[in-house]
């Protein structure tokens, strides 16, 4: 990119316990926020969903996965400023009554479609999904942009790069 960046090719090391880190931090937190409420009037996955969660809640709540996950990436920041990925993983999934679906089904599809993210989520460090381009079926894509604590300012300043590189394609209706 002519903006002044080296780009290089490079890779955080994700721990093997990511996968688990996410998914026991998702559940719970839909555990948490189904408490109090009649299971009887929530769609079936989500009670699977706030079920296995409770079996985490505990556990999310010391931080020791959130703390372990950052300890782990950490280093890939002392030598690089930005990490850009992919937003997402995949298109999108057809549309679907994703309702009537069993909750494993789901949890699969939406791993595999945002793989992603949920390390910076889980970390709490700045990240932010910044439209860049589209699809030969002229669907639109995005990249994701990870800076370590504090890097809110440079991750902004390199999204308005790309933006004036590129000039996102406005998809909405302008009323």
């Amino acid at each position: 990119m002519k903006a002044g960046h080296q780009v290089r090719r490079a890779d955080p090391s994700y721990p093997l316990s990511l996968s688990f880190t996410s998914l026991a931090h998702w559940t719970a937190g839909t555990a948490v926020d189904a408490q109090g409420l009649d299971r009887r009037r929530l769609t079936r996955r989500t009670r699977v969903h706030a079920a296995v969660g409770r079996r985490f809640v505990d556990s999310v709540r010391t931080g020791e996965g959130r703390q372990a996950l950052r300890r782990c990436l950490d280093p890939f920041f002392e030598e690089y400023d930005v990490l850009l990925t992919p937003a997402l993983a995949r298109r999108s999934p057809r549309s679907a009554p994703w309702h009537e679906r069993g909750w494993l089904r789901n949890v699969l599809a939406n791993t595999n479609y945002s793989p992603l993210t949920p390390p910076w989520n889980l970390t709490g460090w700045p990240a932010m999904a910044v439209p860049f381009g589209t699809l030969p079926s002229g669907a639109p894509c995005a990249v994701q942009l990870v800076g370590r604590p504090g890097a809110e300012a440079g991750l902004l300043e390199v999204a308005a790069q790309l933006e004036e590189r590129r000039p996102w394609k406005r998809t909405a209706p302008l009323d």
